[in-house]
């Protein structure tokens, strides 16, 4: 991958990561993105090397001879001060770089030998004074190319390769080293030490080190040396280098925090859990119960004999008191709009909290199993969010789903129509019998002798007929009143079920799947970044 699709790549995942990781960590990587984005807009003809190394290693020395000036000052003589310097060799215009580098003391040389380099020369990284130890982390963090110039007798410094070069080892290819002070020693002695030094630097993880041997002092191998650094510069190359290393630096920081494994999703096992936990919390059992109960009522009130239809205000309508009752087109009531009324979710209850919690918990850590620990944590605390909102959610779904209480009962009016049908012969055949009586017992009016069908007159009969008639249809209405009253319970289960889904994919399964997509999208990020 190039570093044109690096950056927003990187930038992506860190974005991703946001919060989920150890935030020194993604602090780094941001800063390391900014910079990036600022040095691949300024000269990018220009290549910043600096010369960098520990007090007495001849750093400042070596820049003149590079140079060929006597612009630095070695020694004793160097200005105890925490402002690098910078040589500008050839026709560029750096200033805009080297403000952002906040380099205040600058030079322009014409050299077409080593054109297209900003050479700087940096305090010493084990200085006594903090301010240029700052000075020097700083820019060792911005610039394109280091020049590590090592003295013979401190090239296995401590200092030097436990809090640099080994945690620069994925620098190798920006990182030069320069053994001064040769003329100093013999030729075995050189030999020895460059391969001592080679060793060490294999040990700090950089597997194929560039090694230069030097005297600033004396010119010798300097010529060498400015060739090697006119060739870096040639390719115009090293800040894309430098850049891309520190892509892979911080990308690998960063997959150690995400984690090797991918977090999957849900499954339809776990789906199946919340679903479960939600229609027990809600209490779907007991409002389906409830439906048979209120659906049989109504359905023996509507088809029953007229004259008991006063005993329905002694019986209690379970639906009402679950605030759920939708028979004859009433109007549903939302949860929102009546505070006041008691919950029809069961969340508030103890053992339906302990039901939810449970499912919940078991779900969170089902779904954490793959996850980094940070990121873990902060699925847990999606879940506990979501939970609080359960109560008010589960409510609103249950009352505002249609039950279905109003369909599969048409044939009710039929039975009614004929059931007063029945009644009005009833009270017909009785009224014709009492007038009789009426007539003939206190009025003195004779007998009427109305028409008989068999040993019966026909008031009797349509009193008889009346209720039997309405007695055996009560019955048979019984069985369907019966069979619907299932029909409609489960209907409402399903209905119920359906709803319930909803609030438990929307409030729990999405946003942590969502969050589980986010893992894997930022673990993928960085396993393309640094294939």
């Amino acid at each position: 991958m190039t570093l044109g699709s690096q950056l927003p790549s990187l930038v992506e995942a860190v974005e991703l990561c946001e919060g989920r990781i150890d935030p020194a960590i993604q602090a780094a990587a941001q800063t390391t993105l900014e910079k990036a984005g600022v040095r691949l807009s300024m000269s990018p003809d220009v290549t910043v090397i600096a010369l960098a190394g520990a007090t007495g290693a001849g750093k400042s020395t070596l820049f003149n001879a590079l140079s060929r000036t006597a612009l630095a000052q070695p020694g004793v003589r160097r200005p105890m001060t925490t402002d690098a310097m910078a040589i500008t060799f050839g026709q560029s215009d750096t200033s805009a770089l080297l403000d952002w580098l906040k380099i205040p003391r600058r030079h322009v040389i014409a050299n077409e030998e080593l054109a297209g380099i900003v050479l700087l020369d940096l305090a010493d990284f084990d200085s006594v004074v903090s301010e240029h130890r700052e000075e020097f982390d700083r820019l060792l963090e911005v610039v394109d190319q280091v020049l590590w110039v090592v003295d013979p007798q401190k090239y296995a410094d401590a200092v030097l390769h436990e809090r640099y070069l080994r945690r620069y080892a994925t620098h190798q290819e920006v990182m030069t080293f320069v053994l001064n002070h040769v003329d100093k020693l013999v030729a075995d002695e050189l030999k020895a030490i460059e391969k001592d030094f080679s060793r060490l630097l294999v040990e700090d993880g950089l597997s194929k080190p560039t090694i230069f041997a030097v005297s600033a002092a004396t010119d010798w191998g300097i010529d060498k040396l400015r060739t090697h650094l006119a060739g870096i510069a040639s390719t115009k190359q090293a800040h894309l280098k430098r850049l891309e290393a520190d892509m892979r630096t911080h990308g690998v920081s960063l997959q150690t925090q995400v984690g090797p494994r991918p977090a999957g999703t849900i499954g339809k096992k776990e789906a199946a859990l919340v679903l479960d936990g939600c229609l027990q919390a809600a209490g779907v059992d007991e409002i389906v119960d409830a439906v048979q109960v209120s659906y049989t009522q109504h359905g023996r009130s509507a088809t029953g004999l007229p004259w008991l239809a006063w005993t329905k205000k002694f019986r209690v309508d379970p639906l009402k008191r679950l605030h759920l009752d939708q028979f004859a087109g009433k109007k549903k009531k939302k949860a929102i709009e009546a505070p006041h009324l008691e919950r029809t979710s069961r969340l508030a209850h103890p053992v339906a909290q302990a039901q939810i919690d449970t499912v919940l918990r078991t779900v969170s850590e089902e779904a954490t199993s793959q996850l980094p620990k940070q990121w873990a944590t902060v699925v847990g605390q999606l879940v506990k969010d979501q939970k609080t909102k359960l109560p008010d959610v589960l409510d609103q779904a249950v009352i505002n789903a249609d039950l279905g209480l109003n369909e599969g009962h048409g044939w009710w009016k039929i039975i009614r129509f004929f059931q007063w049908v029945f009644f009005v012969v009833v009270l017909l055949g009785l009224g014709w019998l009492i007038l009789n009586f009426a007539m003939t017992s206190f009025l003195g009016f004779p007998d009427f002798v109305a028409p008989r069908f068999g040993n019966l007159p026909w008031p009797t009969w349509m009193v008889l007929g009346g209720l039997v008639l309405g007695f055996v249809l009560a019955m048979v209405s019984r069985l369907g009143v019966f069979m619907g009253a299932k029909a409609a319970s489960a209907k409402a289960r399903k209905r119920l079920r359906s709803a319930l889904e909803v609030v438990a994919t929307e409030q729990i399964i999405d946003p942590i799947n969502q969050e589980l997509q986010r893992h894997d999208t930022a673990r993928q990020i960085l396993a393309d970044v640094l294939a």
